[in-house]
Parts: structure tokens; C-alpha cells; sequence
């Protein structure tokens, strides 16, 4: 009898043991480490530009032509589960392969391909990128062991498949400095499904810019870039001219409209905020894609079912004015505001820190601030919302704001002034 009792309760502490160890391991497990450093990273030529792929820097690059392959050593106890990867060009045309006894293999890569890259390996500790066509260009890399991946890798694997918000941006930056709000809040706070649309980027970093202060801010659907051609000095002709004409810059947004499907659009100042040319055109231009989007007998758009947004508002509109709370603490960002969210987001874009341009909640530019510019649903009854008479969402916004004294709006902004020399783009 007492042989039997040392015998369960040898179990009973074996078990525990295991239990505890089991506990210990997923707790190890926690957030993956960054491995890069073990990594042995030969270049199929200019084998002394290695440093460019880790040195944190977008705006240097590793490129060859076709062929090239960037292969990666790691050393048995460090394998690779996760490949991050940055690059300039067709996402589609990289090709990951790993070495299976002596042969390269081609790993499967899942979900929407962005120039932003994490690539499930499995452990591997010998593999290879390389690019199918054309040239292969990489701004960065870095290699992590098995676990959750750090917070600031942007993970983008998908865009909506019917977005709740689309804001329309002209510029990567315009949507942080202008509505930066807007993402913390319906994004990271309330979980919904919030697609960015950008008409122009002049260069590929500021793209991954974009990326890294979207992610910041909670956004988990992956951003659309356009690929419209930028304009620094263009005047208005000749900046409409670069888009076609305001026709088609509008059919360009309709098309975002009817892909993305939005209950509510938001993009930027008909005036283009501070005059940039460019913002106004993307502005006129967005106001007819509405209308476009909506209309069943557009044969241009035929290819796509018509869909008409239900709220449509503009930053600093000056009818139906809305001015939303960005100062509220924010759970999902450890009691953050959206104003702060976004102050971080924007220095993410550090190639535009030339200290002419801020988010703010006050002054001219005030990011709170936007108005009904076009209404399916009837016109607001409040001043401090966006889902209002949307079903569904306006419960989500609504329960958010629970407990919110309210209040009118803020007394109006100084009058807005144009720089004499316009920031760079």
C-alpha cells in the first residue's frame, strides 16, 4: 500500500515537473530572437555590400541582375524560422529556396506579396533568394529564431477584402500628418478593417516608411501604392497632366473605391493643406470618384460592381464639420493617445524630418478636424464621429465613446497660410 502511494505521488511530481517545464519552454518561446548576427550572408556579386542589408538604413540597397541570389548560412543551433525581408521592384518576382541535400528547393510563399517580406522557413539553416526577372534589389534583412515576431516587423500579408475606412493619401506621410489620428483609433483601438490607398512615392523608402508607421499605428491590412508619377515644382497643368488628366486620376481612385468597398472615405484638404498641388488634384480628383464609384452605367469600371460610400468626409472641409477626440487614451497602445500613436508613426518617416511639418491638434493643420463632404446615410447629428447611421460600426464607435461627456466642437482654427517654399517630397 505505501509502495503504491510512492508511486503516485512520484507521478503526481513527475507530472508536474513536465507541466512546469512545458510552461518554462512556450514562455521561452515568447518573441523570437533576431538572430541575423550568426548568419554567414554571401552575395552572388559585389560580395563587400553585405553591411547595406543590415545596417537599418532604406535608402541603401544591394542590386544585381538577373540570377543574382543573396544566400544565408546559419549554424545549427540558431536555425531561421522567419525571413524578413525588404525589397525594391516586383514583390512578386522573389523567389525563396532552401538547400535539400545539395538541391535548391523553392519554399512556398502564402498571401499577398508586398515589398515588405516575412516568410515562414521552418527552421532552416541554408537558404537563398534570388528574382526571377529583371533586377534584384534589397534594402534590408533579418533573420529570426522560432517564436512571436517583435512588434515593430511589419507583417503584411493581405489588404481588405472589404475595408471599413479607406483613407486616400496623396503622399507616404500625408495620411499620418494630415489624419493620423484616424488609425490608432478605428484600427488599433476598434479593430477595424482599415485600408490605406496612396496615389505617389518617388522613392521605394518611403514606401517602407509608410509601412512601418502604419504598422505603428495598428493597421493590419497592407497599404496600396498607386504608382503615380510625383511632381516637386510642377504647376497645376502640368501635375494633372503627369495623372492623365482629372478624369482618369479620378477613375484610379473609383477603382480603389469599388475594390475596397468602404462604408466611410476619408482623404485630405480640397485646398491641399498648406497649397500643394498635388493634394488639390488628388482631392477634386477623389470628390468625382465618388460619384463614379456609384454608378451602375460607368463603362469604364464595368469590371468591378458600382458601390457608393456611405459618408465621405475631407480633412478641414468647411461644411458638416466633425472635430474627432485624439486625445483619449488608447487600451490597445498602453494608454497612448492617437495624438501621441501618431507623433511616433510620423518620425517612422525619417526621411521627412525636416522640422517644417508636425502633427498637430491645434493650428491651421489640426488632424482632429474634417467634414461631410458627401452623405448616403443623412446628415450628421453629432460632431465628434465618423460611423454615425452606419450599421454595425456606429455601435463599435459609439460603445468606444461611452462615458464621453459631450462636448461642441473646439472654436475654429487660425486661417490656414501656404509656405513660401514648399517641404520636400
Amino acid at each position: 500500500m505505501k509502495r503504491s502511494m510512492k508511486k503516485t505521488v512520484f507521478a503526481a511530481l513527475l507530472l508536474c515537473a513536465v507541466i512546469a517545464a512545458a510552461g518554462l519552454a512556450a514562455a521561452e518561446l515568447g518573441t523570437a530572437p533576431d538572430i541575423t548576427q550568426w548568419a554567414e550572408i554571401r552575395l552572388s556579386k559585389y560580395n563587400s555590400q553585405v553591411k547595406v542589408l543590415t545596417d537599418g538604413d532604406y535608402k541603401t540597397d544591394w542590386r544585381d541582375e538577373r540570377g543574382a541570389f543573396a544566400e544565408f548560412t546559419l549554424p545549427a543551433d540558431h536555425p531561421c524560422h522567419t525571413l524578413y525581408i525588404l525589397t525594391s521592384g516586383d514583390p512578386e518576382k522573389l523567389i525563396v529556396e532552401e538547400d535539400r541535400a545539395g538541391s535548391w528547393q523553392r519554399v512556398p510563399i502564402e498571401g499577398e506579396r508586398f515589398n515588405t517580406h516575412t516568410i515562414p522557413l521552418e527552421g532552416l539553416t541554408h537558404f537563398r533568394v534570388r528574382v526571377t526577372r529583371d533586377k534584384l534589389r534589397i534594402l534590408e534583412v533579418r533573420l529570426f529564431g522560432q517564436g512571436k515576431l517583435p512588434p515593430d516587423v511589419v507583417d503584411y500579408h493581405h489588404v481588405a477584402d472589404k475595408a471599413d475606412l479607406m483613407v486616400l493619401a496623396c503622399h507616404p506621410d500625408d495620411d499620418i500628418l494630415w489624419m493620423g489620428g484616424l488609425m490608432p483609433t478605428y484600427a488599433g483601438q476598434l479593430g477595424m478593417k482599415v485600408q490605406l490607398v496612396y496615389m505617389t512615392s518617388r522613392f521605394h523608402y518611403r514606401r517602407c516608411e509608410a509601412m512601418d508607421a502604419l504598422w505603428h499605428s495598428g493597421v493590419r491590412q497592407g497599404p496600396v501604392f498607386l504608382g503615380l508619377p510625383d511632381s516637386v515644382d510642377a504647376k497645376r497643368d502640368e501635375a494633372l497632366a503627369m495623372w492623365g488628366d482629372m478624369d482618369e486620376a479620378a477613375l484610379k481612385i473609383a477603382r480603389q473605391i469599388r475594390r475596397f468597398r468602404p462604408e466611410v472615405l476619408v482623404t485630405q484638404d480640397v485646398n491641399g493643406e498648406y497649397g500643394h498641388v498635388q493634394h488639390c488634384i488628388m482631392a477634386a480628383a477623389c470628390t468625382r470618384a465618388v460619384k463614379m464609384a456609384a454608378d451602375p452605367k460607368n463603362r469604364r469600371l464595368r469590371d468591378l460592381p458600382a458601390w457608393e460610400v456611405k459618408k465621405y468626409y475631407m480633412h478641414l472641409y468647411h461644411k458638416n464639420k466633425v472635430v474627432l477626440d485624439m486625445e483619449r487614451p488608447l487600451s490597445a497602445f498602453g494608454g497612448k493617445t492617437a495624438f501621441e500613436v501618431a507623433k511616433e508613426a510620423f518620425l517612422m518617416h525619417k526621411s521627412q524630418q525636416s522640422g517644417r511639418v508636425s502633427v498637430n491638434v491645434d493650428g491651421p493643420y489640426d488632424m482632429r478636424r474634417f467634414g461631410l463632404a458627401h452623405t448616403a446615410v443623412g446628415p450628421d447629428e453629432r460632431d465628434d464621429r465618423l460611423f454615425e447611421h452606419i450599421e454595425g460600426l456606429e455601435k463599435v464607435e459609439r460603445e468606444f465613446y461611452d462615458g464621453q461627456t459631450y462636448r461642441p466642437a473646439a472654436p475654429e482654427p487660425t486661417p490656414r497660410f501656404r509656405f513660401s517654399t514648399r517641404p520636400p517630397r
